[in-house]
């Protein structure tokens, strides 16, 4: 079994036995400020993640985390090291629009040359979802979007021909309130 693979199950068990262990000492209310997810579909493509919410009050809701992306596309292989700054607005209880932001630091491969193309570049992702509650603070967010690309620094031969944007991001989260 792959490192990824090993590593996607871990984090979905771990959400699992802290929901199911620390759930009753903690407030389960929809009034929770902090929560942490995971997604489910993004280690599909090798993308994996971890976003940390915070929503101080009413509709508004800050995303950051870190995320690692792997993966090939063309002639490229990314190896993406990543921040992710996001925002979302509660337009009617559980349903939103959201917005992220993904700055990379991505030493791409190219196999055309065979050689890494160290550079920055941004990413964003415009999407629609709705939180349902499954069990206590134990939640899942579908959230389907648009993600594209803004800029990269240090193109490898044949990048815009590799990369394909924009494309549909089938985001699909699992997560706790804290």
């Amino acid at each position: 079994m792959k490192p990824q693979t090993l590593i996607s199950i871990f984090l979905v068990l771990s959400i699992l036995l802290v929901t199911h262990n620390s759930a009753p000492a903690q407030n389960t209310g929809e009034n929770s400020e902090w929560s942490v997810a995971t997604s489910l579909t993004y280690p599909i493509v090798r993308i994996y993640q971890v976003h940390i919410g915070y929503k101080p009050e009413g509709n508004h809701e800050f995303i950051f985390g870190p995320a690692y992306q792997n993966f090939k596309s063309g002639s490229i292989t990314s190896y993406a090291m990543t921040l992710i700054l996001g925002y979302r607005y509660y337009v009617w209880k559980d349903l939103h629009f959201e917005a992220e932001l993904w700055p990379a630091y991505n030493p791409m491969y190219s196999d055309v040359t065979e050689s890494y193309y160290r550079g920055v570049e941004l990413w964003a992702e415009i999407k629609i979802g709705y939180k349902f509650m499954l069990y206590r603070n134990l939640f899942i967010q579908p959230a389907p979007g648009i993600g594209f690309g803004i800029f990269r620094t240090n193109k490898p031969p044949l990048f815009d021909e590799g990369i394909d944007t924009p494309i549909f991001v089938p985001q699909l989260l699992i997560g706790i309130n804290l």
